[in-house]
């Protein structure tokens, strides 16, 4: 086996529990709602310029603001949380405005109440023991630690080992009330590349059945909201007789708009009956994810070329079919599917072949090629006219994806993305997020070979150095047809 160090190298995330006490878990509450704030008055002052004819203030200039803002009397309540965060703002702002102007995203808008579930830090690669969890005797201790600026230490459930150097944490809370921390780290050594069973696997998408491969294997769709809309539905309708009657306790007509600015005070029955909903849509989210992961995992590992469809899933959503087959496009998660299927093919060296959208795979007759025109949607089932071949219709368009994406292999086989380099990885897009990066790759703050790592284990030397091999992120070489 290749030694760790050789190996190219690739970034990811590490997705934890976070199990913060009431004092912490109130501190977060807090930096959400500040957050909000600070986006809303960061926005308002370029929009304020720009009426006025002057230029939008930039990232430097909000930085000097928000300073002074943080020593108002009226708003010297920023000054009781952590900077760190609300440096994050600003910069997505920034990013926010570079993305809009390059047709990337829509222009910023304000943000509204609750609409903020997440707090970045970064993690000051010039201090110790940030990251913490202890092994013993080769077996994990399920708790670990992580140090928050103004929120101390927060225990978390570690479930690996976090191999790299953890550049940043992005702490988020779902719908269900629950923390997570989500760690990006570089400098992981990618996977062992493993001998796979064929040469090349062609996916069908769909919302039947969520995979259909060339050899064969069919994953039925999870469909976790289709499973527990009826329980939405009633934690729904009660919610929004509890809220009417609220809204008549103040006065208010509950079929007629409300005033501007009306806030209806929620009742416990109607903090309950929130969390209900909450929890129920948090699980209907782990079940998906947890779907998803398992298809892609299991149609990564088993060929080398991987060939799939470049559907327009927004689209699907959008304007086809009945409320609810667009509600199944949603339930499926296609888009989400595809790109875990492109980065795990990234980390084991997989190349991702994308035939284009229009090519007749469900309609092509694997056997002769014949193309059956008259072949509806509903036709689960069909026999070539041509040939008198019985296929099934997710199995034959699977093996159709897996032949075109061959075919244009062949063709062009150099044919790779723009942002690729000559070995296929992908460099990372300007600057990091990790504070003293450049001190802790000069060296200053530890010794001539000993490297400081942030996710330390008591009494185990640092898992990789600071500075990355190099700079680059592996990433699939996605061919499109």
């Amino acid at each position: 086996m290749t030694d760790a160090g050789e190996r190219p190298t690739i970034e990811r995330a590490y997705r934890l529990r976070l199990y913060p006490n009431r004092v912490q878990a109130s501190m977060l509450s807090r930096l959400l709602g500040a957050k909000r704030f600070v986006w809303n008055w960061a926005l308002g002052e370029q929009q304020t310029a720009r009426r006025a004819g002057d230029n939008r203030p930039g990232l430097t200039e909000l930085s000097r603001r928000f300073t002074a803002l943080r020593q108002a009397p009226d708003t010297a309540w920023l000054s009781e949380l952590p900077r760190e965060p609300f440096n994050q703002v600003l910069r997505d702002l920034d990013n926010a405005w570079t993305n809009a102007f390059a047709g990337r995203a829509r222009w910023p808008r304000f943000r509204r109440r609750g609409a903020v579930d997440a707090v970045r830090f970064t993690l000051d690669q010039r201090r110790k023991d940030l990251v913490t969890w202890a092994f013993r005797d080769d077996k994990p201790v399920r708790i670990g630690t992580v140090k928050l600026d103004r929120l101390g230490t927060v225990r978390m459930r570690m479930t690996e080992r976090l191999v790299g150097r953890l550049r940043s944490v992005t702490v988020r809370r779902d719908a269900a009330g629950r923390w997570w921390a989500c760690f990006t780290a570089d400098g992981v050594p990618a996977p062992a590349i493993d001998p796979v069973d064929r040469p090349a696997l062609g996916i069908d998408l769909g919302l039947s059945s969520t995979a259909a491969l060339s050899d064969g294997r069919v994953f039925a769709a999870g469909k976790p909201l289709a499973n527990k809309l009826a329980r939405l539905r009633r934690y729904q309708r009660r919610y929004t007789r509890q809220r009417d009657a609220a809204a008549r306790r103040q006065g208010l007509e509950p079929g007629k708009p409300f005033p501007k600015g009306t806030r209806i005070e929620p009742s416990r029955r109607m903090q309950r009956t929130r969390k209900q909903i909450g929890r129920l849509h948090a699980g209907i989210a782990d079940a998906r994810r947890d779907h998803q992961h398992q298809v892609s995992a299991a149609a990564v590992a088993g060929a080398q070329v991987i060939c799939i469809e470049s559907l327009d899933v927004k689209a699907m959503g959008r304007s086809m079919g009945r409320r609810v087959f667009r509600r199944g496009v949603a339930d499926a998660g296609l888009g989400e599917l595809t790109r875990q299927l492109i980065y795990k093919a990234g980390w084991y060296g997989r190349t991702v072949v994308k035939i284009d959208r229009w090519f007749p795979s469900s309609k092509t007759c694997s056997g002769c090629g014949h193309v059956n025109t008259g072949l509806k949607l509903q036709h689960r089932h069909w026999t070539c006219p041509a040939c008198g071949q019985h296929h099934d219709r997710d199995l034959n368009a699977a093996v159709n994806i897996e032949r075109e994406g061959l075919r244009q292999l062949a063709e062009d086989p150099e044919h790779t993305e723009p942002n690729t380099v000559p070995d296929g990885r992908t460099p990372r897009s300007g600057g990091t997020d990790a504070r003293g990066e450049a001190v802790c790759a000069d060296g200053k703050t530890s010794p001539p070979g000993q490297p400081t790592s942030v996710n330390r284990e008591p009494d185990q030397p640092a898992a990789v150095p600071l500075t990355r091999d190099d700079g680059c992120q592996e990433q699939p070489t996605v061919r499109d047809g």
